[in-house]
């Protein structure tokens, strides 16, 4: 991991929920992952973050168990994700980047058919949720939109409770208003089950404001981890007031981060008010001028940086 605010990671695996320990994966003789390590606790919204091909969906695989590790370990509940029961499948639920599948169904009928297989998903569907999918229980599936069969999907993940997410880009077919009402019911779910969530997207304005750590990924490795509270609270992009180059380095205690589209912005970690003026004696400049970090600006420069 070259980059980043670091979370603390112990080293027992059963103390979490989810958990990769120097996890790899290859296909044939190409590797697609590379010494993965991440933890995720009850109550967490994880972004992972990453351009195509950086092995988002693969991690993904290999934590619902469809994929076996190649090196090193997923772990899901403790055990294997390759090896776990029904009754620990049951607390899982899974959103895949498209719903496929079931075309000759009702929405209403395969709702209930893969309800047989989920004991709490017998119960009568969540008020709450049936309203946010707003969906005609006659309509055959392969009649649905893309952002209907998206909801589907959704509504399928959640109906039977579970206390692990995997969501693998699950808002990338809804619109603006689906999407922020999908995020709130998710804050709401995670919240009231202390339910854990992994979410890929490419929105990543609609995950800034929800997520309590981020995963950045490249190349099959993880490039940075991010804990939310210290991003908000530390991270700043930072020039002089002149718009000249830095004359010295910066000081130790600054990690640098990223360098941006202007040359002499940079990002950093640990920042706190103290250090503009010790900049500013550092540079005999008047002002150091600091901005807040967006997520998409951290990782844009994150990502070009080391591209």
């Amino acid at each position: 991991m070259s980059a980043g605010i670091q979370s603390n990671m112990a080293v027992n695996a059963q103390d979490h929920l989810l958990y990769c320990n120097h996890l790899g994966k290859c296909f044939a003789n190409k590797e697609v992952l590379r010494d993965i390590q991440l933890t995720a606790e009850p109550g967490e919204i994880v972004a992972l973050l990453g351009p195509n091909g950086a092995g988002k969906s693969t991690l993904m695989g290999c934590l619902i168990g469809l994929l076996e590790p190649s090196t090193g370990q997923a772990l899901v509940f403790g055990k294997p994700a390759t090896e776990l029961s029904e009754e620990d499948r049951s607390r899982m639920g899974y959103v895949p980047q498209s719903f496929q599948g079931f075309s000759w169904l009702r929405v209403q009928e395969l709702i209930e058919y893969l309800g047989q297989f989920y004991p709490k998903a017998r119960r009568a569907l969540s008020p709450t949720l049936h309203a946010w999918a707003d969906l005609d229980p006659k309509t055959r599936i392969k009649n649905l939109s893309g952002g209907q069969r998206q909801r589907l999907s959704i509504l399928l993940a959640l109906r039977h409770q579970p206390d692990l997410l995997i969501l693998d880009e699950p808002v990338a077919s809804l619109d603006p208003v689906g999407r922020r009402d999908f995020l709130q019911l998710l804050r709401d779910y995670l919240r009231d089950r202390q339910a854990t969530a992994l979410i890929s997207s490419h929105i990543l304005s609609d995950l800034e404001p929800v997520a309590t750590q981020t995963v950045i990924m490249l190349n099959g490795a993880m490039h940075a981890q991010l804990s939310m509270i210290q991003f908000r609270e530390q991270t700043r992009w930072i020039r002089r007031d002149d718009a000249e180059p830095w004359s010295q380095p910066l000081p130790e205690g600054l990690q640098v981060l990223a360098t941006g589209g202007d040359q002499y912005a940079v990002l950093v970690a640990n920042w706190n008010s103290a250090w503009a003026s010790r900049l500013a004696n550092q540079e005999s400049s008047e002002i150091v001028v600091t901005a807040p970090a967006t997520l998409e600006s951290a990782f844009l420069a994150m990502v070009g940086t080391a591209a």
